[in-house]
């Protein structure tokens, strides 16, 4: 029993490490664009990166859905033994990437005046996010694969290198962007080449990790395979992408309340706070294979002994980076190049954004344990309750607090959830127990 105890937790280990890892690199790509932009042209561009992001976001929040989608289907697969459904869900996942490419590419192309508007850009913001956005989308399919083949590649256990992928993108735009930006004063556009490459290299590696393993081809399209991965795939797309219609709404009222000050303030902010949430995400994408790997196998008690590591992991993590980023959020309000005014905002922003990651860790456990499971119903509702409680919070306390109150949406929204999530899940484990004791013999 404690040789599988310790089997168990060393498995948990070497599953979230790289996954932690490889999610904080994801987390970095933008925070480079807003370091480097921050500094060589000030609040206007923080501003302007903050508004066009939601719709960098949403392309690779589709690839992630997808791929974490084909990914849950995968370690299903292994768990059961069956070698063919995983190679039926491998190419079934790249083609719902492909499809998902040629798709949104356009639409977003024709689309992105009218969303950017609706952001709340105008005027010079408007301009050099309209720049940034474009080039992103000329590069959707590389952003899109480049998100969706991470964690294909990761649930095969290739952690090494899915490690080396984002490692390698990280370092292609840290350098493009150092390049662009600073020596060829390209502004945005550098920034939004930068990350172009960076994705392409992600993608590419990955599809060469994938065709040296030998992952061919299925004959057959079947679209209910097609179907089953996408399903899924709304939660982690929404998981990666509920932060953005955050983002959005928090931009349109921190503009209404305190103008582009506020808003390159509160972007300064979430560059911090994205790394933090970025880590706890990573701990339980590295949790999400073994999960569906258990769930497979009809091992119930390897499967809760992974959730407790888990939820143990996350709650510490969670208090660690809440005091980090409270404690050291003067020294951080001095790396984007903000103004007196926009650093003073910075200070009081970070401390109610910073407070709940315990409360954001709880519910993104309970997110991964129910999609990983396939218990889509109930992901759904913790996904997409955040934006909906976040509107309901932005569009009511500032008539009454202010700026103060746009800040106490991340709050408000995170522990109410965190809560609802923790009901769902003690109700999920109750049902699991009922089945376990009717299951058991009665004659002994």
């Amino acid at each position: 029993m404690g040789n599988t105890k310790t089997a168990l937790s060393s498995r948990f280990v070497k599953n979230i490490l790289p996954s932690i890892l490889s999610s904080i690199v994801l987390g970095t790509f933008s925070i480079v664009d807003g370091l480097f932009i921050g500094n060589k042209v000030g609040d206007a561009g923080l501003a302007a990166i903050n508004f066009a992001y939601p719709i960098t976001a949403f392309v690779q929040a589709i690839g992630f859905g997808i791929g974490m989608g084909g990914a849950v289907c995968v370690s299903l697969a292994a768990g059961r033994g069956d070698r063919a459904g995983i190679r039926r869900y491998v190419f079934h996942t790249c083609f719902a990437l492909a499809a998902a490419s040629l798709f949104w590419m356009p639409l977003l192309f024709f689309a992105t005046d009218r969303l950017l508007v609706w952001f709340g850009a105008a005027g010079e913001t408007f301009a050099m996010a309209k720049e940034y956005a474009v080039i992103i989308l000329a590069g959707t399919i590389f952003q899109i694969f480049g998100q969706g083949l991470v964690p294909l590649v990761r649930n095969f256990g290739y952690n090494a290198y899915t490690m080396a992928a984002m490692s390698g993108g990280f370092l292609v735009n840290l350098i493009l962007d150092y390049v662009f930006i600073y020596r060829l004063n390209l502004s945005l556009a550098g920034a939004a080449w930068g990350t172009f490459a960076a994705q392409t290299f992600t993608a590419l590696l990955c599809v060469a990790i994938l065709c040296k393993k030998k992952y061919r081809p299925h004959p057959c399209i079947a679209m209910r395979e097609i179907g089953e991965v996408c399903l899924i795939a709304l939660s982690p797309f929404g998981i990666f992408f509920s932060p953005n219609l955050v983002l959005i709404l928090i931009n349109k009222a921190a503009s209404l309340y305190g103008g582009d000050v506020a808003v390159a303030a509160y972007t300064a902010v979430t560059y911090v706070t994205f790394i933090g949430m970025r880590l706890i995400q990573g701990i339980c994408d590295g949790a999400q294979p073994l999960f569906s790997f258990f769930e497979g196998a009809q091992n119930g008690a390897a499967k809760r002994k992974i959730l407790g590591y888990c939820w143990w992991t996350v709650l510490g993590a969670g208090a660690a980076l809440t005091a980090a980023c409270i404690g050291l959020r003067s020294p951080f309000s001095g790396l984007f190049g903000m103004s007196a005014d926009a650093i003073e905002i910075f200070g009081e922003c970070m401390v109610y954004l910073a407070a709940p990651f315990v409360a954001f860790g709880c519910m993104r456990v309970c997110m991964s344990y129910f999609y990983a499971l396939k218990k889509n119903a109930l992901a759904f509702v913790l996904v997409y309750g955040e934006p909906l409680i976040t509107a309901i919070v932005v569009f009511t306390f500032p008539l009454h607090y202010g700026l103060v109150g746009i800040w106490l949406s991340a709050p408000v929204s995170q522990v109410v959830l965190a809560i609802l999530g923790c009901a769902f899940l003690l109700a999920v484990l109750r049902r699991e127990a009922r089945r376990r004791s009717s299951a058991s013999p009665i004659w002994r």
